[in-house]
């Protein structure tokens, strides 16, 4: 592209409250609906205490969108912009509007202590793991296939079975566009799940009436999952709405946090198709050069500075993917994203702007 220099600035979103007496005129929200179309390779962060894979970002890591502009080189003054030996415009400076920060996260964390079902399920705050092994134990079921057992609790619990099995296709094969816990606010720095009881009787609530931390995850009876499911809602609040933890059941229902969508792939579930995300932002992104996402480390500790490591310190983080804009089609913007060592981590984004004065597609 022929970037010379980099200039950061940062757009937050505008938020205007209006006292307004009858008759008066509000001003519609001239805002902007973001619609992303990941491929299949694009990546979630490295997990804690392991090493990235080629162009995967670092654990603790979250994605940027930026909308950029561009500045060119014009030495001869004749207003069309000098170009490099690819054909390219030469850029002398790039700025870019901080526009919308995200995660790509695993959709379900079978490790998480608080993965659990949650009130209007059959059993409130279970680990989910637990669930089939529950049904046995209140059905009195060893084997599903027995003809004594009755027709209802062998669909529970072969039901229950299914459900087991696919959890680990879904935290491998499926990948969610969610909100990120970036930046913490005091009180809540470094937020952590806290470690479960241990395994064994005293790590269960009914065998240790006087617990007071999450029961083990193997820990189902009635009393650890009441506490579980308390405790899960209190860490909840401390962690922040945007702190977010995946539902096997629903997925755009998280069990915390904000879901916009999903990478692309196949939901092991029916076989069928996933793919797409969307995001209402409230800038009007119009007349843009380009979109980047960067990623950049989160601010665990509340210092307001991202926690990278010394050599990494960046105020927009480290490149990860870029597009020019196209307008394809009559009030939309097209970028395509890709990432400049990887033929297969890429994306389509398109931008709808002006929804308050919309005519076009709504």
């Amino acid at each position: 592209m022929g970037y010379q220099s980099a200039v950061c600035r940062h757009w937050p979103g505008l938020v205007m409250a209006v006292s307004c007496l009858p008759g008066c005129f509000i001003e519609p929200n001239s805002g902007s609906n973001l619609e992303f179309d990941f491929a299949e390779a694009m990546q979630t962060a490295a997990d804690r205490g392991t090493t990235p894979q080629p162009e995967q970002p670092p654990a603790d890591t979250f994605f940027t969108l930026y909308a950029t502009d561009f500045e060119y080189y014009d030495e001869d003054g004749n207003g069309r912009p000098d170009l490099d030996m690819n054909g390219e415009p030469l850029v002398r400076q790039a700025f870019v509007f901080e526009v919308q920060r995200f995660e790509v996260r695993k959709l379900i964390d079978r490790a998480s202590p608080c993965f659990i079902d949650v009130e209007g399920s059959r059993f409130p705050g279970i680990h989910v793991t637990q669930v089939a092994a529950k049904i046995r134990v209140e059905l009195g079921v060893t084997n599903p296939f027995d003809p004594l057992v009755p027709y209802n609790d062998a669909v529970d619990v072969l039901t229950a079975d299914r459900r087991m099995e696919l959890l680990p296709r879904l935290e491998n094969e499926l990948k969610a566009v969610a909100s990120t816990d970036a930046t913490v606010e005091p009180g809540r720095e470094d937020f952590l799940y806290p470690a479960t009881a241990p395994v064994g009787p005293t790590g269960c609530a009914e065998t240790n009436p006087g617990l007071t931390d999450l029961p083990h995850p193997t820990c189902f009876d009635d009393a650890s999952n009441a506490l579980r499911l308390r405790l899960c809602r209190q860490l909840w609040v401390i962690a922040g709405e945007d702190f977010y933890e995946g539902s096997d059941k629903v997925y755009t229902l998280p069990l915390n946090g904000n879901f916009y969508g999903m990478v692309e792939g196949m939901n092991p579930v029916n076989d069928g198709f996933v793919g797409g995300a969307g995001i209402y932002v409230d800038e009007n992104l119009v007349g843009h050069d380009a979109y980047t996402v960067n990623w950049q480390y989160k601010d665990l500790n509340g210092d307001g500075q991202p926690d990278a490591p010394a050599g990494m310190e960046s105020e927009i983080g480290q490149p990860y993917l870029f597009g020019r804009s196209e307008h394809i089609t009559r009030g939309v913007v097209n970028a395509t994203l890709r990432n400049l060592n990887s033929r297969t981590i890429r994306g389509e984004l398109a931008v709808f702007p002006n929804l308050g004065d919309d005519d076009v597609h709504f």
